[in-house]
């Protein structure tokens, strides 16, 4: 009896034992799961119970460099309905539907669903969405979000983009800066039933809608309106499809403007086509034609092969290359290499390149950036399409000599060339200068990037010099701005058919890029216009456009002129050559620009105000002796303007301050 009563005993101590054991489990259970992971149970709980309505943020504004608006975000009000709580559906569409401008039909349709959150409308005007909210309609609410609003409709909107209907960034800088200018997001918290059905909320906490990041931009508004009303009246008056331009600073990489056309407006971008809405400054290729003879020319004298005054024998206009009959648009028997640039020889350009050969130039090509992307911080970049040298058939040494077999973008272009301008540095261009924060304090500040060192500064220096000549008196007289030295190349290509495999005789692409002012460059200017009609070309067409933007925007900029426009005083135009110096010197590569005189002589120019550093260019390449005495402007020369100067003369130029003569420049006239 007694072992009995022992068994039983242990058993039921063992029951008690188990069932301690149990409740200390279930306590520590309890203990763990509300206190040491309360935070995470509530989370689980937040997501089961609770459904975030997501609010249109307000973005950051975008600024042109002047600080002009671009881009702004107002607040709006956004109407919605807990159809459950409408206690008249068809009185309430029947007084919603004028403000809303909708139909009373549809709307009382949409307050009858058997749902617990509908939107009405989104981003009404504040004012227009709290008069709503004052009529006191039962199961009406009204929460703010922000609109997107564009203040110059279309201008730069092919720069700018655009946003969608939740404030999303669908294209353009929009796009590209979405995490900086998107703004915090902000929500609309409801909650909602086991089944996950949202329950209605009577009241919801206002919220403070954060504000993105502000970004300042390098466009200037008004260079920008300029070069689109330009560009858009030369579209009209040629027929052009399309056209686009873009204006860069040389020596930073900033763009200044860049214009498509046709174009959209961003307020309303639903109702433009996906073409109109595309920036062609950088999605849409085209084959350069002669504008890519001055880095032809850059490479030639950097390698040492050319100088300005080599000869190239031009066959009277037609010359077998590669299988292939190379054409002039004028038959041409010797030119020198400054006269296969200014007279945009092609034959003279195949020579000039069989002495490159392929794989140089293609070096040369691709370090002047085509083929590959700027970098620009835009979306949608391509890189053309430059093949690798040892795809290149024979003939394709020739092709890509005068800008056939390849294609560019018009920034490509404008960066290509912005390297002549700036001594030769490839620079990175760019569009958005500050990222700045709410408080307008900078945050991220973008420096000059370069990207490489192309050529000498001497060789950009010559080859710019060669260009101002195909402006005073060669292909690109109609880009002559009055009072400013010009510098730039035309271009007229045919645009290939990849269905047929044939250039299209009637389908042009005419172009011209120039540099302004030529002693201190400012501005790179790239104009491109697509299919004109009638007899098309760059300087034709193209160069004028260049004219009228450079002309505005140097008068903007309050950028001083330079001496007299050569081609305005009547001059002859050409390089001196030794059969034009008495005596037989002849003059450095890189001789500047001169008027011819009597035999065996040359004009004096007039120097007088002009810095000594451009008057000193004017003369750069003469063999005489110049004598500087002072410096800043000039108020004295001898001989004096208009006078004849021969071989070996001394020439003095005395400056506005009274320093100590300077030393003799003997022999070529250089600095």
């Amino acid at each position: 009896m007694k072992a009995i009563d022992v068994r039983l005993r242990k058993r039921i101590y063992a029951l008690l034992s188990l069932f301690v054991l149990v409740v200390l489990a279930l306590m520590a259970g309890l203990y763990r799961h509300q206190v040491t992971q309360r935070e995470r149970y509530l989370t689980w709980a937040d997501r089961q119970q609770l459904q975030p309505i997501r609010l249109i943020p307000l973005r950051g504004k975008i600024l042109d460099c002047r600080g002009a608006p671009m881009a702004v975000s107002l607040e709006g009000g956004s109407l919605f309905s807990h159809p459950a709580s409408v206690e008249d559906p068809v009185l309430t569409a029947r007084l919603l539907a004028p403000h809303l401008e909708m139909d009373a039909r549809s709307l009382r349709e949409r307050l009858k669903q058997s749902l617990s959150f509908v939107w009405l409308a989104r981003q009404l005007p504040l004012q227009k969405a709290r008069a709503i909210q004052k009529l006191g309609l039962s199961g009406i609410g009204m929460e703010k979000e922000g609109k997107r609003y564009y203040p110059n409709r279309d201008l730069a909107a092919n720069v700018i983009g655009f946003v969608g209907v939740d404030s999303q960034g669908l294209e353009g800088l929009e796009l590209y800066y979405e995490g900086r200018v998107r703004g915090a997001q902000a929500s609309l918290l409801l909650q909602r039933d086991a089944r996950g059905r949202l329950l209605w909320r009577e009241m919801a906490e206002a919220q403070d809608l954060g504000r993105g990041s502000e970004i300042a931009l390098t466009l200037d508004l008004r260079i920008q309106f300029e070069a689109e009303r330009t560009l858009r009246q030369a579209v009209e008056d040629t027929g052009a499809s399309s056209g686009s331009v873009v204006v860069l600073d040389p020596r930073s990489g900033e763009v200044l403007a860049m214009a498509c056309v046709p174009t959209f407006n961003p307020n309303r971008f639903q109702a433009y086509a996906p073409g109109w809405r595309r920036n062609r400054c950088i999605t849409d290729i085209f084959e350069p034609g002669s504008t890519v003879k001055p880095f032809l020319l850059a490479a030639a004298i950097e390698e040492g092969l050319v100088s300005e005054q080599t000869e190239f024998d031009c066959e009277k206009g037609a010359y077998r290359f590669g299988g292939h009959w190379i054409h002039d648009m004028k038959p041409h028997e010797v030119l020198t290499a400054l006269e296969v640039i200014t007279q945009s020889s092609n034959i003279g350009a195949t020579k000039m390149a069989e002495r490159l050969e392929a794989q140089t130039w293609w070096e040369y090509l691709h370090a002047f950036g085509f083929g590959q992307e700027t970098g620009i911080d835009l979306p949608g970049e391509v890189s053309g399409n430059l093949r690798p040298w040892r795809r290149w058939a024979r003939v394709a040494l020739a092709t890509h000599a005068f800008g056939h077999g390849f294609s560019v973008t018009t920034l490509q272009m404008a960066t290509a060339f912005a390297v002549l301008a700036n001594g030769g540095f490839l620079l990175e261009p760019f569009l958005v200068r500050e990222v700045r924060d709410e408080t307008g304090r900078p945050v991220e500040v973008r420096q000059p990037r370069v990207v490489h060192r192309v050529i000498s500064k001497e060789t950009a220096e010559r080859v710019l010099a060669v260009l101002e000549v195909v402006v005073a008196s060669g292909t690109g007289k109609n880009a002559q701005v009055p009072g400013f030295r010009v510098a730039g190349k035309t271009g007229t290509a045919m645009r290939f058919d990849q269905e047929t495999g044939r250039y299209e005789d009637d389908r042009p692409v005419v172009s011209f890029v120039g540099v302004v002012p030529v002693d201190r460059p400012e501005l790179v200017i790239a104009v491109v216009l697509n299919e004109p009609e009638g007899q098309a070309t760059g300087g034709k067409m193209a160069a004028p456009v260049f004219r009228e933007i450079a002309a505005s925007s140097l008068h903007y900029r309050r950028v001083p002129g330079d001496v007299p426009a050569i081609a305005e005083a009547g001059y002859v135009v050409q390089y001196c050559s030794a059969n034009q110096i008495e005596g037989g010197g002849s003059p450095s590569e890189g001789a500047g620009v001169v008027r011819t005189g009597p035999p065996g002589a040359w004009l004096m120019p007039d120097l007088r105000s002009l810095p000594i550093r451009t008057a000193l260019r004017a003369l750069e390449g003469l063999p005489v002796t110049i004598q500087v005495e002072g410096s800043g402007m000039i108020l004295v020369q001898d001989p004096p303007p208009g006078a004849s100067v021969f071989a070996h003369q001394s020439i003095r130029l005395a400056g506005l301050s009274d320093g100590r003569t300077g030393a003799a420049r003997e022999g070529t006239g250089k600095k």
